[in-house]
């Protein structure tokens, strides 16, 4: 798990270089070190949390037989994985958190509220992003707490979505900045049709039961 934190550090920096636009800029800079260093937090929480988890194992489902290849539609669900980390990061990328201007803007428009909503849909963006990552790790691995943190992380991804929904409509925007509600119905629905086909292929699917079967010892 040390290299998921190494991520995380090198990823920091990353976003850094990006709020910078490759220029190396003097004092007077345009970063936003709030929300860098929440990022930052959060990757040590988020680190934290997956060395916990991956000590774990289901203990109620234990199978002497080695795991089935992955192949088929189980080979479908490990590239969604990975379709879903290059969107979610190009979608991050665009969205520029870590640029002072862009949290000034909102201010402008939105106030308190907005820029409220702007650093949990941030923390959200980075919990899909690290989350994905996390379970690409236990896919490839075959272990067997995979398909359960796999349904728990498109049930928080969803329901954080629903929240950031609901406290867009508490905000007062001006004309013409309806493009934010729609922008957040198009990704709950996203990630409600996501949830749903994937949720029950995992929960129903012999073939997922039958693939993902070691534990952390083997």
């Amino acid at each position: 798990m040390r290299r998921i934190l190494i991520l995380f550090v090198l990823q920091h920096f990353y976003f850094i270089s990006l709020a910078y636009n490759g220029i190396q800029i003097k004092s007077e800079s345009n970063l936003n070190w709030m929300a860098i260093w929440v990022s930052f937090f959060f990757g040590l929480a988020f680190t934290l949390l997956v060395r916990y988890l991956n000590k774990c194992s289901k203990q109620t489902d234990i199978r002497s037989d080695p795991a089935i290849p992955i192949s088929g539609w189980v080979f479908v669900l490990g590239a969604s994985l990975v379709v879903h980390i290059i969107f979610q990061t190009y979608t991050f990328s665009n969205e520029h958190y870590y640029l002072r201007s862009t949290w000034q803007f909102l201010n402008s428009i939105g106030g308190v509220r907005l820029q409220f909503v702007f650093i949990f849909e941030m923390l959200l963006s980075l919990l899909t992003i690290a989350g994905a990552f996390a379970l690409l790790y236990w896919f490839w691995g075959r272990r067997d707490i995979f398909p359960t943190l796999f349904i728990s992380y498109a049930g928080i991804i969803l329901a954080a979505q629903c929240i950031i929904l609901v406290m867009i409509y508490f905000v007062h925007l001006p004309v013409g900045m309806d493009n934010i509600h729609n922008d957040a119905l198009i990704n709950l629905f996203r990630m409600f049709i996501y949830s749903l086909v994937w949720i029950i292929f995992v929960y129903r699917s012999k073939q997922v039961k039958q693939t993902f079967v070691y534990p952390l010892s083997e």
